[in-house]
């Protein structure tokens, strides 16, 4: 989604593991990062390095719209205001350029199933970070870049299943009743959105291209999670015969074994043979 030979804002650089990568790829970086550690490492890395909070504007004051990207990748939800960041990330790319975000999705199936048992725990890294103060679901992040003037003109998902996240649910407390209506939901798998977004020039043909799109793509969602489902019904369907067969199988061994059986042998071959020369 950034591509080759851009000049890049990265927010929340870390150390450095996607500056590299953005380097490798030709592009000049000007990476911002909180701490002043991390931020060490990024020094011989980024073509420029900005120790600073994305929480007070007076980290980027001053910079004009300059940017061909800026890239937030899961760093919003780590703000106090990321409404205000973005709409301030917003007057820093030039009029072709664009925004590369990627947000977690407080909306899947393990944090649902989770509540559903009275529970919201975090932890040191995935859905449920400590250090996130803001929370996101698809409808949430359509306001959000909206309200920046902006628009999506891509997006991808990174899909988890349910009870596969590091938000540990068994799946025998939760009744199938309900997991089966929190799947319904085409996003319930989706553990992470990550999206382009452009600036709205106002341009109703635009809108409604990026509005098609989105449809689209929702459909899509939509057929996979039939897919999905169909997929695991056929395979209990199988499963379940399979396990019909084997009771049928051992059923077929035991009567064989009796002494009945084995006395009638000649009776049933006589049956056979009439049998046959009736035909």
């Amino acid at each position: 989604m950034v591509g080759w030979n851009k000049r890049v804002l990265e927010l929340g650089a870390a150390s450095g593991h996607v500056t590299r990568a953005l380097v490798a790829q030709q592009c000049r970086v000007t990476a911002v990062e909180y701490e002043a550690d991390a931020a060490a490492d990024l020094r011989g890395v980024a073509d420029e390095v900005i120790v600073g909070d994305l929480n007070d504007p007076a980290t980027l004051a001053g910079r004009t719209a300059e940017f061909d990207v800026v890239l937030a990748g899961d760093v919003l939800e780590h703000l106090l205001d990321p409404q205000a960041v973005l709409n301030r990330m917003a007057q820093l790319i030039v009029p072709s350029g664009r925004l590369v975000v990627s947000l977690p999705n407080i909306a899947h199936a393990d944090v649902r199933m989770a509540l559903v048992q009275g529970r919201f725990d975090y932890n040191p890294w995935g859905l449920l970070d400590r250090t996130h103060v803001r929370f996101f679901t698809l409808k949430t992040i359509g306001e959000l870049v909206r309200q920046a003037g902006l628009q999506v003109i891509d997006m991808a998902r990174v899909r988890v299943p349910a009870f596969e996240s590091e938000i540990k649910v068994d799946r025998q407390s939760v009744p199938t009743a309900v997991v089966e209506e929190i799947l319904d939901d085409p996003e319930a798998e989706t553990y992470q959105f990550v999206f382009t977004a452009v600036p709205n020039d106002g341009s109703i043909q635009t809108a409604k291209l990026s509005e098609m799109y989105l449809e689209l793509q929702a459909e899509h969602q939509r057929q996979v999670v039939a897919a999905t489902k169909h997929s695991i019904d056929l395979a209990r369907q199988l499963k379940e015969e399979r396990a019909l067969r084997k009771i049928a199988e051992a059923d077929v061994e035991r009567l064989q074994a009796t002494k009945l059986f084995r006395y009638t042998r000649g009776l049933r071959r006589i049956y056979r043979g009439l049998r046959g020369s009736d035909s």
